[in-house]
């Protein structure tokens, strides 16, 4: 089952443009950074809290992490990590995985409850509405695109116009609901029905750095329609049984331990992929854990001629020189094409890239700037 169909539901919708976010980790630990929480949903702090409760030493995934770190593993904290590595390399049974991973999941589940607590979200809701983060994340992302020729190598600002319906459905890979919260349309910043004839209820900016020779000038905003939704493949936090840890597609015993087969991902998520007009990957470290969802995101490429990709990427002080054309080999290799020429060539063509830092100017999924981006008219 594909996205639901809303164009019957207002009055002279156009067209709907589905819009497909893929928010992990990276995002709460902006969020928890910028609030100043004393630590934050990584691995590694996560690890320290397993020590700190004096967790069964004998578990095997805390045994393996402890391996790895010993072995100066650089993402050794990584917990599915350990996991893939425990199946792949140490012959380990998967009922055997399977049962210490479950109490993971327990303790994984409590040391959430200490981070995300209902305090730190009543900080980022309020964050959000006083700063209007959530509606400029939603009607002001184009501006993103810094330059001009990626700006028009898009498919989506030459196809937008008065009218449609921007449907935006989130996968949130986060135990947490810090995104859920960020994302809520409220009644501060938005209005389903604002207007007395007409049931269209925001403004879009197409082309908010004003890039010469596009369809739209920077002040021309848009009056469109508005929908939102957030899911967990992976569980949530509040139902702790729900968390999923484990390694991509596999077969045999190893099935128990695959995180699609458990979220059932072809049932839900598969026919969403080629309806996908639009692709937002942010936060994300483009784990071979999560290949599935990297391979379908080529496939609705592939299957929507339409389709376009924006992938964020956070510069650190060890990838401070990253390219954009080094993310997309990145992405390829993390889908499992490697550097195929083919692929490369595609994700060219459809794949716009923002490097950013923690000063750089966005719009996108921004908690912590102080104001609104600068091409934000009032």
């Amino acid at each position: 089952m594909g996205y639901e169909d809303f164009t019957s539901r207002f009055a002279e919708a156009r067209t709907q443009y589905n819009v497909m976010a893929l928010v992990g980790n990276g995002f709460d630990i902006q969020v928890l950074s910028g609030l100043g929480a004393p630590t934050d949903t990584r691995y590694e702090s996560f690890y320290h809290f397993l020590k700190y409760r004096k967790f069964e030493p004998t578990n095997l995934i805390l045994e393996q992490m402890e391996s790895l770190q010993a072995a100066g593993a650089e993402n050794w904290s990584d917990v599915e990590n350990a996991i893939e590595t425990l199946r792949s390399d140490g012959g380990v049974p998967a009922g055997q995985i399977v049962a210490d991973v479950r109490k993971i999941q327990r303790e994984f589940a409590s040391f959430l409850d200490q981070v995300a607590t209902p305090d730190v979200l009543s900080r980022l809701g309020d964050i959000a509405v006083a700063r209007e983060s959530t509606i400029n994340s939603y009607m002001e992302f184009l501006g993103d695109i810094e330059d001009a020729d990626e700006y028009h190598k898009m498919k989506l600002t030459q196809r937008v116009d008065i009218g449609d319906i921007f449907n935006f459905q989130f996968i949130n890979f986060n135990y947490t609901t810090l995104l859920d919260d960020f994302v809520y349309l409220d009644q501060e910043q938005f209005d389903p029905h604002p207007h007395r004839w007409s049931d269209r209820n925001i403004n879009f900016h197409p082309n908010p750095r004003g890039h010469s020779d596009a369809r739209e000038r920077a002040s021309f905003y848009m009056v469109a329609n508005l929908i939102s939704d957030v899911v967990h493949p992976h569980g949530v936090q509040y139902t702790p049984r729900s968390l999923l840890f484990g390694i991509d597609e596999a077969d045999g015993d190893a099935r128990t331990l695959s995180k699609p087969y458990w979220a059932q991902n072809k049932v839900k998520y598969e026919a969403l992929f080629p309806e996908s007009d639009l692709f937002i990957i942010f936060g994300c470290s483009l784990g071979a854990t999560d290949r599935w969802w990297w391979r379908a995101i080529i496939d609705g490429l592939r299957a929507n001629g339409d389709a376009d990709l924006i992938l964020y990427w956070r510069r650190g002080a060890h990838d401070a020189t990253l390219t954009a054309d080094e993310l997309r080999t990145r992405f390829s290799d993390a889908a499992g094409y490697g550097a195929d020429a083919g692929m490369l060539a595609l994700l060219r063509e459809k794949m716009r890239v923002v490097l950013y830092d923690d000063s750089s100017e966005r719009a996108w999924l921004n908690t912590n700037s102080l104001t609104a981006p600068s091409w934000v008219l009032p």
